[in-house]
């Protein structure tokens, strides 16, 4: 049955009736075409696929890379709380930020410059609120400015400044305008 097909076709197509060069020449397009076909349709989506796929790789190695680094500075960060967390557990209950920095510009002497004291909190993760206090100095001078931050930084109460902005006083000579943050953290009430 097949053979009568086949003859079929060659019947109907002409092959046949072609002298030795057309047929070599049809012969010859046949396979090209279906070089063509195999290569375009099996190679070289493979090939891409091959390519993206390696690339995809690469990419994916990077991102890991990228996560593992950010989850070393995530426990970095969560043993720092945990110290921090036990710091404030342990500062007094009474411990207020705008008290703590009143009480040591009076020591210091820079309490009649400030200008203002403007308090802020911050809702955080976790058992901790961040506790905010920015305040403007106004006169100071450099000695008084540097003996104020050493009284206000410590590790003790976890007081830290955050910002500081410092600028030199137009009206008096030789005196800074100091803008700072101030900031501590306060364990989050029990709901």
């Amino acid at each position: 049955m097949r053979i009568n097909y086949f003859q079929y076709l060659r019947q109907k197509s002409g092959i046949d009736s072609l002298d030795e060069r057309d047929r070599k020449v049809l012969f010859w397009g046949a396979v090209f075409v279906c070089c063509f076909l195999v290569l375009q349709l099996g190679i070289l989506p493979f090939w891409q696929a091959r390519q993206h796929l390696g690339k995809s790789i690469v990419r994916k190695k990077e991102e890991l890379v990228t996560i593992r680094r950010l989850q070393n500075e995530y426990r970095k960060l969560k043993a720092e709380e945990g110290g921090i967390y036990e710091k404030v557990k342990l500062r007094s209950t009474d411990f207020t930020l705008f008290t703590f920095l009143d009480t040591r510009a009076a020591r210091v002497g820079v309490k009649k410059m400030i200008q203002y004291m403007k308090p802020s909190t911050e809702e955080g993760e976790g058992n901790l609120r961040e506790f905010m206090v920015e305040m403007k100095l106004q006169g100071v001078g450099l000695k008084q400015l540097v003996e104020f931050l050493l009284a206000i930084e410590s590790e003790k109460n976890v007081v830290a400044v955050k910002r500081i902005a410092i600028q030199e006083n137009g009206a008096r000579k030789g005196t800074l305008d100091v803008v700072l943050q101030v900031t501590t953290y306060e364990l989050k009430a029990e709901k």
